[in-house]
C-alpha cells in the first residue's frame, strides 16, 4: 500500500513539474533595452541605407541566411537580397507592450532568435520594415534601429494571380463592313498564372474571317488563346475581324480562367445596320 501511495505522489509530483516547466516555456521573452553590443545582430541604423548595407554585407551573409531559416522564411535568397537592394524600406514605431513574433539575438558571438518576445521598454521601438514576395508567400522583414536584430514574418493577405479582362468593339457597323473585336487580357495580380486561356464563342449573326495572336482554330465554336507562365503586370491584346452575316445585334461573349485565378468575363456589342440602296 505504502509503494502504491509513493508511486502515487511521485506521479502527482512529476505532473505539476510538467506543467510548471510548460507554463514557464510558454512565457514570452521580456525585453526592456535594446543595442547592448553582446546581443545586437549588427551596428545601429541611422538610415534605410545602413539597412541595405548591413543585410548585404558580405560578412555577414551566413547569419543573415540562419536568421531567415530560423523565422520561417522559406523563400528564395535571391528573392530576399533583391528585396533589400530594391524594396521601398519604410519606418515603423513599435508600442511598448506590443508581442513581437521573434527577434533575432546574439550569445557570444553566434546568432540566435528569440520567439515571443515582449517590448516592455520605457518608450516605442523604431524599427525600419519593407515587403516582398518569394514563391507564393508575402513576407515582413523588420528591423529595430537600436541593434539591427532584425526576423522576418508571413504579412496578409497572401499574394495571388487574378486576371483582367476587357474588350472593345464598335457601337455599330453597316453591310457589308468588318467588324473587328479586340480582347485585352492582364494579370492584374501579385503571383505568376502558370496557364492563362482566353476563349472567344463565335457570335451569332457574324462569320470569322482572321485573327491575330496565334489563336487556336481548330475547335470551329470559339477561338482560343493560350499563355503559359503569364506574369504578373503582363498584358495581351488580341483581335478577330468577323463578316456580318445580318442586321442585327452581334454580341461578343469572351472569358478567360487560369490554374490559379478566377474565371473573368467580358461582354461587347455591335448593331449591325442594312447597308443604304
Amino acid at each position: 500500500m505504502m509503494n502504491r501511495m509513493n508511486t502515487v505522489l511521485l506521479l502527482l509530483a512529476f505532473s505539476l513539474w510538467s506543467g510548471l516547466t510548460a507554463i514557464a516555456q510558454a512565457e514570452p521573452h521580456r525585453a526592456t533595452h535594446l543595442g547592448n553590443p553582446a546581443t545586437r545582430f549588427a551596428d545601429p541604423l541611422k538610415t534605410p541605407d545602413d539597412l541595405r548595407r548591413t543585410l548585404l554585407k558580405e560578412s555577414l551573409q551566413d547569419d543573415v541566411q540562419k536568421i531567415l531559416r530560423m523565422s520561417g522564411y522559406l523563400g528564395d535568397m535571391k528573392d530576399f537580397r533583391h528585396a533589400v537592394a530594391n524594396a521601398q524600406i519604410s519606418e515603423l514605431s513599435i508600442p511598448v507592450g506590443t508581442l513581437l513574433p521573434a527577434m533575432s539575438t546574439r550569445k557570444k558571438g553566434k546568432v540566435d532568435l528569440l520567439r515571443d518576445v515582449l517590448w516592455a521598454g520605457k518608450k516605442p521601438i523604431d524599427a525600419y520594415e519593407f515587403s516582398f514576395i518569394s514563391g507564393e508567400t508575402r513576407y515582413r522583414i523588420v528591423t529595430p534601429k537600436a541593434c539591427s536584430n532584425f526576423w522576418a514574418e508571413e504579412q496578409l493577405p497572401r499574394p495571388q494571380a487574378a486576371l483582367t479582362l476587357s474588350c472593345t468593339a464598335p457601337a455599330e457597323s453597316a453591310q457589308p463592313n468588318l467588324i473587328t473585336l479586340c480582347n485585352t487580357l492582364s494579370n492584374s495580380g501579385e503571383l505568376t498564372e502558370p496557364l492563362a486561356m482566353l476563349s472567344l464563342p463565335m457570335p451569332a449573326g457574324a462569320k470569322v474571317k482572321c485573327v491575330s495572336g496565334g489563336a487556336n482554330v481548330s475547335d470551329s465554336t470559339q477561338l482560343t488563346w493560350t499563355y503559359e507562365n503569364f506574369a504578373p503586370g503582363a498584358k495581351r491584346t488580341v483581335c478577330a475581324t468577323f463578316t456580318p452575316t445580318q442586321p442585327g445585334q452581334v454580341v461578343f461573349r469572351s472569358a478567360a480562367a487560369g490554374k490559379q485565378s478566377e474565371s473573368v468575363e467580358t461582354r461587347c456589342e455591335t448593331s449591325v445596320v442594312a447597308a443604304p440602296n
